[in-house]
């Protein structure tokens, strides 16, 4: 899986091409014309880092807070390596992709549904908890510098994956082993 910085800068590029798709229609043609020669000026830039950045921080804080079941690396780790086993790369391998898109895209992967209901999750379950744990098990092993954007982990998630260390690296390498294919 991707590290979840280069998610971010990943996943703020997306978004700033989005900001900017989505405002063009809404501007005088002069000033679309102006732009297609000339691109956004600094004001509209720095609009749309900022809308980049709170969007970002908002996936972060929702991820940092989501609530991994008490059984997560019982259901986990089974359905990582079926999934691996039928040669499935589920979207959230997918690095520049929104939590929404990546829940969307993961509904609407035919092949995956019935390996997801098999072991009692849904897209949203699976593509929250996995992201979760990456985050959660990423700022333990390398604890970030802590700045106002530090996001604040659910402490259960911690707890569970500091009391299951070999479990959490076990996971790690199935999905590493995923990530590999990819490549």
């Amino acid at each position: 899986m991707t590290p979840l910085p280069l998610r971010g800068m990943l996943v703020a590029s997306a978004c700033a091409l989005g900001f900017v798709d989505l405002a063009c229609p809404l501007r005088p043609a002069h000033a679309q014309q102006a732009e297609e020669r000339h691109g956004p000026t600094d004001e509209q830039r720095a609009e749309i880092q900022r809308a980049v950045h709170e969007a970002i921080q908002q996936d972060i804080r929702k991820v940092a807070q989501y609530k991994l079941p008490r059984d997560f690396f019982a259901r986990m780790l089974p359905l990582v390596r079926q999934i691996r086993r039928a040669g499935i790369i589920p979207p959230t391998q997918t690095a520049n992709m929104t939590l929404v898109t990546t829940i969307r895209r993961t509904q609407a992967m035919p092949q995956l549904q019935p390996i997801l209901q098999q072991h009692g999750m849904s897209a949203e379950d699976f593509v929250m908890s996995l992201t979760a744990f990456e985050m959660t098990n990423a700022m333990i092993q390398a604890p970030p510098r802590k700045t106002k954007d530090t996001p604040q982990l659910d402490k259960d998630n911690v707890r569970l994956i500091e009391s299951h260390q070999a479990l959490a690296q076990a996971l790690v390498h199935d999905m590493d082993v995923e990530t590999e294919h990819l490549q």
